[in-house]
């Protein structure tokens, strides 16, 4: 018998009027676990306060569609499961070779076109909805042309296909529908989905705010001697614990960075490299995406000049995001200083364009790159991310998430301010 036993029995027969009567011991208090910890603690709460995406939200992006299906005369809009049905429906739903569609009219409520053995998963996802479903001895394309004449829209009605929907779906619906009548969507989808809301943009902002944190307080902790992909880890525990989701990272020591999207090279980090790190997660689906390039130790002169060129491309860049300008005048400014500053012109080491639209989707329209000439509206975001690189050197890349304001440009968190204050003041 342990002692603990015993020492229980013998309480028990001091307490216990009748000693015959069975007694089941009950255990001894379990030891208190250490809870796990991240060392970002600090981080907790960061994205409180911004609201998710409500019914009322979703109908005024569906009522918004349809204005600008009556202002382009078209009789409905097709879309096929994933970003753009995340906009208009936030359903989790998986694409595969059995499509899931959503058609909305110029007038009247959305239906849905779905495979018929997945009706009780649809109905649980989809709601409160009118649902077409097929057998697999069936087209899903007819079942579309039945759902157009039951929303009452004509036979010679034009219908708008998301631009994101695969191949296969918008030769589907031409065959069912006729060539004539199937058109591209992108002036619809993109009219509704470039242009931000005010509760879009405080979630962007949010996201992008808290990356920008992370990454802060995720390099504190960085030495020489870790490798990207643990650095990588330390990202991403940041990002979650300020309540961030669906995390990437892209960290890249030295000469790994001299190529824009990494190498499958595991580097450790040495004094006189350059890190960099472009990361980002989301906010109740909407995307943050920063890239921060900072020193380890002293760095040759020929990397700070690096560095204080990007900044000085990225500066002019902002100065020309307002309202009204076209987006590929934008890329040439960021472009000029680089091209002026001895690095080449055109895409000699500023090897990509210098942003892209953020939002439900890490890049989505509108882009800042040479010959695009759409203007730039209030309410649109997107990347300001120059980059000069030299193979088998360095590589160098600022980023911030920028939204266009009716008089200019706002920027979300800190800019980086010198190679020794990337983070910001």
């Amino acid at each position: 018998m342990s002692a603990l036993a015993g020492a229980w029995l013998s309480g028990c027969a001091n307490t216990c009027p009748d000693s015959t009567a069975t007694v089941v011991p009950q255990p001894a208090p379990a030891s208190p676990q250490p809870v796990a910890t991240t060392g970002f603690e600090q981080l907790q709460g960061f994205c409180d306060g911004i609201e998710p995406v409500g019914e009322r939200e979703l109908e005024a992006r569906r009522e918004r569609a349809r204005k600008l299906l009556v202002d382009t005369k078209l009789a409905a809009l097709v879309v096929e499961a994933g970003p753009t049905h995340g906009y208009f429906a936030p359903t989790p739903w998986r694409r595969s070779e059995r499509p899931l569609l959503m058609v909305l009219p110029a007038r009247g409520a959305p239906v849905w076109v779905g495979p018929a053995f997945e009706q009780g998963r649809l109905n649980e996802r989809l709601g409160e909805v009118e649902l077409f479903t097929w057998e697999e001895d069936v087209s899903p394309y007819t079942r579309v042309a039945q759902a157009l004449r039951k929303l009452n829209v004509a036979t010679s009605g034009r219908v708008a296909v998301d631009p994101d929907a695969r191949g296969f779906i918008f030769a589907g619906l031409r065959n069912a529908l006729g060539k004539a009548r199937v058109v591209m969507g992108g002036e619809v989808v993109d009219g509704c989905r470039m242009v931000k809301s005010p509760t879009e943009l405080a979630r962007l902002r949010r996201a992008n705010e808290a990356t920008k944190a992370a990454l802060r307080a995720a390099a504190a902790r960085l030495e020489p001697g870790m490798r990207e992909d643990e650095f990588a880890e330390l990202v991403g525990q940041a990002q979650r614990e300020a309540g961030l989701q669906d995390i990437w990272s892209l960290v890249l020591f030295g000469p790994n960075a001299s190529f824009p999207h990494g190498t499958h090279e595991r580097r450790q980090l040495r004094e006189g490299d350059l890190v960099l790190v472009d990361t980002g997660g989301s906010l109740h689906g909407y995307r943050s995406d920063i890239t921060r390039t900072w020193a380890c130790g002293k760095v040759d002169d020929s990397l700070r000049r690096a560095w204080d060129t990007v900044l000085q491309a990225q500066s002019a860049a902002l100065t020309q995001i307002r309202p009204g300008v076209a987006c590929a005048d934008v890329d040439k400014a960021a472009r000029t200083v680089i091209s002026e500053a001895g690095y080449g012109a055109g895409f000699t080491r500023f090897t990509h364009r210098l942003g892209h639209g953020i939002g439900l989707q890490v890049h989505e329209a509108p882009y800042l790159r040479p010959n695009n000439p759409r203007v730039l509206q209030p309410g649109m975001t997107m990347s300001n991310e120059p980059g000069i690189y030299e193979q088998g050197r360095y590589g160098v890349r600022i980023e911030d998430i920028v939204a266009v304001t009716d008089s200019g440009v706002e920027v979300f968190g800190p800019r980086a301010l010198s190679l020794e204050q990337p983070f910001g003041a």
